[in-house]
């Protein structure tokens, strides 16, 4: 949290008096922050029931909603319907869409004109290095290797995750797809304040880089395309 969200924050960009749209909110303690800090209202999405049943708390943020759905069903959901938002965000997610294309193809048509949709996903280097120490792969081979991988999770060693593989590539190919421009992009550093507060996840990030946040817009004739709904 001490690199990962300032950098998410950062590439989000001003959203006071904004809607907000979190998809794969996980426990909502995010979206809760935008509601808090000067958004006009937040709706936070996310797949899981575990997660889910972790949203009691934040009852009383008034202008903060939380609802269950994935990436697959984000055209059907109630909540979504007739609804197009200032910003948003995708944090560390985005990896686990069936069709990455369609899905940030789905994000940019929830995006109000001048609208910002923000990414952040584990840095694809860093599973090219883990498959290597697992399956004595070379780096770059194993950075061409997109399909799903199954790996335990580095703070949980007992809990397994699996999702897509995409490349920077790949990311870069579905936001200019979609009719979105790339504004900036950031990798978080390792800082002394996270060496100091935490040692184990800076070695951590020196072996395995972390992640990488995308910051995008919707390009003149997306907006267009979107107007006309077409």
């Amino acid at each position: 949290m001490l690199v990962e969200w300032p950098a998410q924050l950062r590439m989000a960009g001003e959203f006071n008096g904004k809607h907000v749209l979190d998809v794969g909110c996980g426990t909502g303690n995010k979206a809760r922050y935008f509601a808090e800090n000067g958004a006009a209202s937040v709706l936070g999405i996310d797949a899981s029931a575990g997660f889910a049943e972790q949203w009691a708390g934040h009852a009383t943020c008034s202008n903060l909603e939380l609802a269950q759905g994935s990436f697959e069903t984000l055209h059907t959901l109630l909540q979504l319907q007739h609804k197009r938002f200032d910003l948003i965000v995708c944090y560390q997610a985005l990896m686990y869409a069936r069709d990455l294309d369609g899905t940030v193809n789905a994000l940019a048509q929830l995006l109000l004109p001048r609208g910002t949709l923000t990414i952040s996903v584990p840095h694809p280097f860093r599973f090219a290095i883990l498959k290597g120490e697992i399956e004595g792969w070379q780096h770059g081979f194993a950075y061409q290797q997109t399909q799903p991988y199954r790996y335990p999770s580095p703070w949980k060693p007992d809990l397994l995750l699996e999702h897509a593989m995409p490349r920077i590539s790949d990311y870069l190919n579905a936001i200019t797809s979609a009719g979105l421009h790339l504004t900036a992009c950031e990798e978080p550093i390792v800082t002394d304040e996270l060496r100091t507060a935490s040692p184990e996840k800076a070695a951590w990030m020196d072996r395995y880089v972390g992640i990488i946040v995308f910051q995008t817009d919707l390009l003149s004739d997306r907006k267009d395309r979107i107007k006309d709904g077409t």
